[in-house]
């Protein structure tokens, strides 16, 4: 008996001393926890890689303000801490994001980035974060679904907010500017009498009009002109009249300043950005349509004859909106005969797309699938329309959302982190 109980001995003391003997490097301790946020908890590992993230996308900042690494601590911890709360928020609000919808997002990426969805990922891996670029994209997506249904429905933006909106930002950004201008040159050994014509034009132009004053009194080139000299863009201006007209408004008049060639004086008269002068364009489509929708009962082949045979009613003579008032299956365009009228490409499915954009005007479009059934369309006519104004209000209204939303997130995130049990564990 004693002998097989020292044998046992001799065997646990073998082992122990192996594992004595290890190497250090060899040793891997379990990962810490830094913190736990409800049901969840955040590891040093977590940590560590956000803060190299983080220090990855502070390359080439300026040394002079980087935070120190305490700072850079405390903004992971916090943006670990918001993921782990939101995850958890969309979890019992049942929010799911499927890979569909984040390759979905990836291709926007790649588009906007004027690269392919292969490439994007490709570069997401040599940077070794092709997972992190997936989570980053499925955390984005899920806030945006909870910023739709918890505070973007609570917002509302008026079309004076958009009006003033859409002005204070061509007066903050304006890419051009219509300038007059009056040079009073400089003569040799005439100091006196040019200061006296300066005094003379400051005088004139209190009481009359900058044009004729220009005309007048100018030795500029665009003296006939009143002093017009056009639109310019300020890369195109001399550095002496950009450091001027950047800071004024429009119908100011800026103080005389001296160069080489004698005073200056300018008068912006008016600033546009591009936007105002490059139009935008949308393909729109003035369209009827007969919809014979799937089931269970009737076969494919069946709803394309039927469509079929509805077609050659219409070339024998029979009308569109007779046909799709007694034929259509779709109630509410039937009610109009068919009607849809004016519909824009953008709005339209991707088969209507390609199917409307090879087609002539006032012809029959058809039979085709879509994920609603199938359609026989009457292309009564196509146009181009200016949607610029829409364009800029619609712009307008999304950047006003967004910012009025993100004060609001700040605040519903503050209420939904303070009912949150959080404990940060300091000694790690």
């Amino acid at each position: 008996m004693w002998s097989v109980i020292n044998s046992l001995i001799f065997i646990v003391l073998i082992a122990s001393h192996a594992c004595l003997s290890w190497g250090y490097d060899d040793y891997e301790p379990l990962d810490k926890i830094v913190a736990v946020v409800e049901k969840d908890v955040i590891t040093k590992k977590e940590m560590e890689h956000g803060i190299e993230s983080f220090n990855k996308g502070l390359r080439g900042s300026n040394p002079n303000n980087l935070p120190s690494e305490k700072e850079i601590r405390e903004i992971v911890l916090d943006e670990l801490i918001e993921k782990k709360i939101i995850s958890q928020y969309a979890e019992q609000s049942q929010i799911i994001i499927d890979i569909q919808q984040i390759d979905n997002a990836l291709k926007n990426i790649a588009a906007n980035n004027n690269i392919t969805l292969e490439q994007l990922k490709e570069s997401a891996k040599k940077s070794g974060g092709l997972d992190d670029l997936y989570e980053e994209v499925r955390f984005q997506l899920t806030l945006r679904i909870i910023k739709e249904r918890a505070i973007f429905s609570q917002i509302n933006i008026s079309d004076y907010e958009i009006k003033k909106f859409i002005e204070k930002e061509r007066l903050r950004n304006p890419d051009q500017y219509s300038i007059s201008h009056i040079l009073l040159k400089k003569n040799s050994g005439d100091e006196n009498q040019l200061t006296l014509k300066l005094e003379k034009v400051l005088i004139e132009l209190q009481n009359r009009p900058f044009d004729e004053v220009a005309q007048e009194l100018s030795d500029g080139p665009y003296a006939e002109k009143g002093g017009l000299m056009g639109w310019f863009e300020l890369n195109s201006l001399p550095n002496i009249f950009v450091e001027h007209v950047k800071g004024m408004s429009v119908r100011e008049i800026s103080k005389p300043f001296l160069s080489d060639n004698g005073y200056h004086i300018l008068l912006v008269n008016e600033m546009q950005s591009k936007s105002t002068k490059e139009k935008i364009y949308s393909t729109q489509y003035n369209i009827n349509q007969i919809l014979l929708k799937k089931n269970q009962v009737t076969a494919e082949n069946d709803l394309i004859s039927k469509l079929n045979n509805i077609k050659n009613q219409i070339s024998d003579g029979l009308p569109f909106a007779e046909a799709a008032s007694q034929y259509s299956e779709d109630l509410s365009s039937a009610k109009k005969n068919g009607e849809l009228g004016w519909v824009d490409r953008n709005n339209l499915l991707p088969e209507f797309q390609v199917e409307l954009d090879n087609a002539s005007n006032n012809s029959i479009v058809g039979p085709f699938k879509t994920a609603a059934g199938w359609h026989l369309i009457e292309l009564i006519a196509k146009r181009d329309k200016d949607i610029t104004e829409e364009s800029q209000s619609l712009s307008a209204r999304l950047q006003l959302l967004n910012y009025k939303a993100e004060i609001r997130y700040k605040d519903w995130f503050h209420d939904l982190k303070q009912q949150s049990n959080i404990e940060i564990l300091t000694d790690n």
